[in-house]
């Protein structure tokens, strides 16, 4: 008998639900926003391009809330995704 067939028989489908349901609302987006690999600091933005404030973009509007990724070398939106989604922290 399989474990779903067993989880029905003693009426454990409405928990199994509630748990997946919490487990979601607990574990982070997997966007670039919650992405490890994820440069938060503006700062290293400009420290990879060497420059970038002097035109006033390394801190304006331009690049806004992107940063840079650090396994892709590029710029991401928070809600930008990949399958190369870490969560920080882990």
């Amino acid at each position: 008998m399989s474990k779903l067939t067993r989880r029905r028989a003693r009426g454990d489908e409405a928990g199994s639900a509630a748990s997946l349901v919490a487990r979601r609302e607990t574990e982070p987006e997997a966007t670039c926003a919650h992405c490890a690999h994820r440069a938060d600091d503006r700062h290293a933005l400009e420290a990879r391009v060497a420059g970038l404030v002097v035109f006033s973009s390394g801190f304006g509007a331009s690049v806004a809330h992107s940063r840079l990724c650090m396994l892709h070398d590029q710029l991401v939106s928070p809600n930008d995704t990949c399958s190369a989604f870490r969560a920080r922290g882990r």
